[in-house]
């Protein structure tokens, strides 16, 4: 498959209060970002500047959007949102700790399927055209992640996302730099520096 996007940073939002309580949610306004979230934030934009991304797409949840403001202002980008690269669907979950969730197939609990969640992830990659910033949450981060490195669901279990970490994919190369570092590299910021 062809991507508009050449070049792509992928970055969880930094710790919410949906972490804090271990609550899963996909509510549009509910769980801010904390103090702990909004520093780790700072912490990932200072290593970006400098780099260059054409711009920042971020999910339309609360928590993801003050991660993209936060990091545009640091480093002097425009911030854009897109339902695509939004929190996995929760079904009658959403809401829930993450221990009152039966350990049963995302489909057995009528959650959002995997299939359709790499679906619309890689439909955004034609959304834009060059080098960018997703704002993103876990699931969808590794879904992407995994497609790239030719893993389904299963054989993805392993890959951890964590808060405000950042995954590099050189998309034109079809190439995982990468996962869930919170520390970017020289090689990462070769990436990112043309």
């Amino acid at each position: 498959m062809i991507s508009l996007i050449k070049k792509l940073l992928l970055m969880r939002h930094g710790e919410s209060f949906a972490n804090v309580n271990n609550i899963i949610s996909e509510d549009l306004d509910k769980y801010p970002l904390t103090d702990r979230g909004v520093e780790q934030i700072l912490f990932s934009a200072e290593q970006l500047k400098g780099l260059k991304f054409k711009g920042i797409v971020c999910s339309p949840l609360l928590r993801t959007r003050q991660t993209a403001k936060t990091l545009g202002e640091v480093v002097g980008l425009k911030v854009v949102e897109n339902n695509k690269i939004r929190e996995s669907g929760l079904g009658p979950y959403n809401g829930y700790r993450v221990d009152e969730v039966p350990k049963l197939k995302r489909e057995d609990l009528g959650m959002e399927t995997w299939d359709s969640q790499l679906e619309r992830m890689r439909s955004a990659l034609n959304d834009y055209d060059g080098t960018y910033i997703f704002v993103s949450h876990a699931l969808p981060i590794r879904v992407l992640t995994a497609s790239f490195l030719g893993l389904d669901e299963r054989e993805s279990f392993g890959i951890d996302i964590k808060l405000a970490s950042m995954t590099a994919i050189d998309v034109e190369k079809n190439r995982v730099v990468s996962i869930g570092t919170v520390l970017l590299t020289d090689r990462i910021k070769k990436l990112f520096s043309s």
